[in-house]
């Protein structure tokens, strides 16, 4: 299979459509770069997410590109706050209970790894514009809420979360495109 078609092709149509449709087509592009590219290594996506978070290259790229394009850095202020009104929890299909997401914080291979300082801080929230580890498991989290969650095309905070979500990750997704690997 021609992976890096399909991948070009997720990352086009994700241009198209409402905001749900855009971020499940970019968050496609997104997964299956990393994982059949850029961490070939790793078996499951939770892996590829966090060994994205530990990338300083790729972190570079992107805090650079937040504090040079100001639609980008308005998005993540726009999401900062609003997680401050709302941490970001693990929303399930079958319950109304919001339970707080285990990996935030965290950019270590396994939970156990954390520091007692890392397990301290407030989860859910983005804490400032060079929280890349928190921004990443901030894509991972919409997508699992987006999947098996409950997320609404009619709630607002949803719309909010999707649409930032996709420009977001959209500019991720570009820099990753704009890498040469084989």
């Amino acid at each position: 299979m021609n992976y890096d078609n399909l991948i070009k092709n997720w990352h086009i149509k994700a241009s198209e459509e409402d905001y749900f449709s855009k971020f499940v087509f970019e968050y496609l592009a997104f997964i299956a770069f990393l994982c059949k590219k850029k961490f070939t290594n790793y078996r499951t996506d939770r892996n590829v997410i966090q060994r994205l978070k530990q990338d300083n290259e790729t972190k570079q790229s992107y805090l650079t590109k937040i504090g040079s394009e100001e639609h980008l850095k308005k998005a993540w202020d726009n999401i900062m706050a609003e997680l401050r009104e709302s941490r970001l929890g693990n929303a399930s299909g079958s319950s109304d209970e919001i339970e707080e997401i285990k990996w935030w914080n965290c950019s270590h291979l396994a939970l156990q790894d954390q520091t007692p300082e890392e397990r301290g801080k407030t989860k859910g929230i983005i804490h400032n514009l060079e929280d890349w580890e928190n921004m990443v498991e901030f894509w991972y989290s919409i997508r699992n809420n987006l999947f098996h969650g409950a997320k609404d095309p009619e709630e607002k905070r949803d719309q909010i979360l999707i649409q930032i979500g996709y420009i977001t990750l959209r500019e991720l997704v570009q820099i990753l495109l704009d890498e040469k690997i084989e």
